[in-house]
């Protein structure tokens, strides 16, 4: 009897103890209330006007919180993009990173490399509910580093080929962007580059502000090795591209081209990141400019060795390697990156693109960018669509601006000397390979 007793007492009194644990370590911590810091800058990573910049993550952290009413979004307004960097550095520095946390461009490889960024690969194996396909491959595979991704695209922009078709008909040149190649565009820029009042200067261009590296772009060149420790400048898709941009450089000679000999109308083609393109056509200050001619978009010219490719920017979003809150964390990245109601927001409070293709390939995405700059935009959801799907490579390395900004240099040096070609080119490979293995 006593044993009996003693029995039913131990199982009453283990029930008790299951009873707190359940209510500790299940029911507690839906009570407790928990802060998620986030990181973020005023404005746009695009440097085009953007007064709506926290709306979205304003609209965002409500939806969370009231997902989650244990949990408070916190983040710091008024950080300049120019200072969001050295802000993200000094608070990593004293302890205190954000648990999410934007990514700029430029500094995804340093802030990866050194251990500021949560690998996500966990995260994304054993979500079910996430499917990494959703995004364009190129977008998504700008927050890979070395087969590990780092952080997920929140918003992209890419360059367009933009057309004035006005001038095209006044010169009566056919044109046709289906597949259109560098042979076309050379061609299209000889006849329109000339003099048209007789004062002896150039005053009507083919395009303006066509680097070498939209040429390598469309080229389907990889510039560097994939460890970043080459630099593969000798190589024939890279010498084409730069001998090409040279060439289409010396169709007006000294006579630069600037903006507005674009904005006036003197200009048939401009390479432009469609959040630039998007501020430049509603605005009422450029309306005026504008009201002369009409404007399509296309893809960049095609060189032999690749496509019509071309660059992607991307805006990151990344968990911090320090967070205390890792499935709070990445819930609440999903919620900015692959949420669709966010991602539609893009469109309206933004300048980009969501990374998203059935947010971007919808009929939704189409009327979103009819209402913010008309019928007439020539911005086709098609062309959009098609431009993401085919990005040329993001590569990536720790000082891989650093490097590039070199080059930038070195290659304008060259063009404007009348030293040796191709010995200035092995010169500055030869210091990029010295840069790249310091």
């Amino acid at each position: 009897m006593k044993n009996k007793k003693a029995f039913w007492i131990a199982g009453i009194v283990s029930g008790i103890v299951i009873c707190w644990v359940l209510f500790f370590y299940v029911l507690f911590p839906k009570e407790r209330k928990i802060t998620i810091t986030f990181g973020m800058f005023a404005g746009n990573q695009w440097d085009v006007p953007n007064d709506n910049c926290y709306k979205i993550i304003d609209e965002a952290i409500a939806e969370f919180e009231a997902e989650y009413p244990n949990v408070k979004i916190k983040y710091v307004s008024g950080i300049l993009k120019e200072d969001y960097s050295e802000w993200i550095s000094e608070h990593a520095l004293k302890g205190e990173l954000p648990d999410v946390f934007m990514v700029l461009p430029a500094d995804f490889n340093t802030f990866s490399s050194v251990g500021l960024l949560k690998n996500l690969d966990s995260f994304i194996s054993s979500d079910e509910s996430f499917d990494s396909s959703a995004y364009y491959r190129g977008c998504y595979e700008a927050g890979e580093l070395e087969s590990k991704q780092y952080a997920l695209p929140y918003e992209s922009v890419p360059t367009l080929m933009f057309v004035n078709q006005t001038l095209l008909k006044k010169e009566e040149i056919p044109f046709s962007d289906e597949h259109w190649t560098w042979d076309d565009f050379y061609e299209i820029c000889t006849k329109l580059t000339k003099d048209t009042d007789g004062d002896g200067r150039i005053d009507q261009f083919g395009v303006y502000n066509y680097s070498w590296q939209h040429s390598v772009y469309s080229n389907g060149a990889d510039l560097f090795s994939d460890d970043g420790k080459e630099c593969k400048l000798m190589s024939n898709p890279i010498q084409n591209a730069i001998l090409f941009s040279r060439k289409i450089k010396q169709l007006s000679g000294y006579q630069s081209p600037g903006s507005d000999d674009f904005d006036t109308g003197r200009i048939a083609f401009r390479p432009m990141k469609f959040s630039e393109f998007r501020t430049y056509k509603p605005y009422p200050y450029k309306i005026n400019k504008y009201f002369n001619f009409q404007w399509d978009c296309t893809r960049l010219p095609g060189g032999p060795d690749g496509g019509n490719m071309t660059y992607v920017d991307n805006l990151l979003i990344g968990i911090s390697n320090k967070t205390q809150h890792s499935e709070l964390a990445w819930k609440f990245l999903k919620m900015l990156t692959y949420h669709e109601e966010t991602q539609k927001k893009l469109l309206q409070y933004s300048q980009g693109v969501s990374p998203l293709k059935k947010v971007t390939n919808s009929v939704d995405t189409e009327k979103a960018l009819e209402e913010s700059m008309g019928e007439d935009s020539g911005v086709r959801i098609s062309l959009l669509n098609d431009v993401l799907e085919h990005t040329a490579k993001t590569e990536k390395f720790r000082n891989y601006d650093t490097v590039i900004n070199y080059l930038d240099g070195e290659l304008l040096k060259l063009f404007a000397e009348e030293s040796d070609f191709d010995e200035g080119m092995q010169k500055i490979k030869k210091n990029i390979d010295k840069m790249l293995n310091e």
